[in-house]
């Protein structure tokens, strides 16, 4: 049985029940850069404070900086160098665990054969570390820089409720989906950047519709913490839909229902008789 092909804008939505669906597929790969900064950032902490605060302390009294304008100083600079350095580490970071996530849902949706067929091409293995170095440079710093311009240069029509923070998630939606997609592309897929530039090209409209959707998500606060992985498992549930519908995988999600769970049936009323029952009763 065939399914509808749903519009690319329903995607970021579907990724984020997908997500709270499969727990033990997702939840842990979220939560380790969520740890791991944490553990880095009581770490840095730690070293700053034993070592730079009280250097900067002392330079600034060496310099004839009031006392108590001496350790406000330093307190201030320690904490925002903590805070640089969490978010150079989380960023580093984050593009990993952005790719595990991707590949995990492809996987809970059972599609282990993408990663055989990008097994497949024996690709050398200097070329595939370049292409996975371009990828995470590109959505790290260029993409997210352009999603940057983008935040400041739509910001003006924030100011028109509703419609015109449509417009301003609109706008921000092919850098957004084109910077989701691009580990497929670039790494599972074999596409050199340019291949993958022209291709979102040609498809601007859906990347525009899951674009902006996901984009718009991103903007809620607090919760935008969670819609951030949410976003990527909604783009690796497009772009399964478009592997099976390129390579003809029909998905009967009913059949499968019944293969996991049985129905059941009604006990039998029939008074026919086994034939070892026939047996004790001769």
């Amino acid at each position: 049985m065939t399914t509808t092909k749903l519009p690319s804008f329903t995607f970021p939505i579907r990724g984020l029940y997908f997500f709270l669906t499969h727990p033990k597929q997702l939840w842990l790969v979220t939560l380790s850069p969520i740890i791991l900064t944490l553990i880095f950032s009581a770490f840095s902490i730690g070293i700053s404070i034993r070592f730079l605060l009280p250097a900067l302390v002392d330079k600034f009294l060496e310099w004839n900086w009031p006392h108590w304008m001496s350790w406000f100083v330093s307190i201030v600079s320690t904490i925002l160098e903590g805070a640089i350095l969490n978010l150079l580490f989380f960023m580093v970071l984050t593009p990993i665990f952005q790719d595990l996530v991707f590949d995990r849902t492809l996987k809970a949706r059972g599609l282990e054969q993408i990663f055989e067929d990008e097994e497949e091409r024996d690709d050398p293995k200097l070329v595939v570390c370049w292409r996975n170095l371009r990828s995470s440079v590109l959505v790290t710093l260029c993409l997210i820089v352009v999603k940057i311009l983008f935040i400041i240069l739509t910001a003006p029509l924030q100011l028109i409720p509703v419609l015109g923070t449509a417009l301003a998630c609109y706008i921000s939606g092919w850098p957004t989906a084109w910077s989701q997609r691009l580990h497929y592309d670039i790494e599972l897929r074999g596409f050199k950047v340019s291949e993958s530039y022209h291709h979102a090209r040609d498809h601007k409209w859906d990347y525009a519709s899951f674009g902006s959707v996901a984009f718009g998500l991103e903007l809620i606060p607090v919760l935008n913490i969670v819609f951030l992985w949410t976003n990527i498992v909604g783009a690796s549930l497009w772009i399964a839909e478009e592997y099976e519908k390129e390579m003809g995988i029909t998905r009967d999600t009913k059949k499968q229902d019944r293969e996991v769970y049985p129905v059941a049936q009604a006990p039998s009323t029939s008074t026919e008789q086994t034939p070892l029952l026939q047996q004790q009763n001769a």
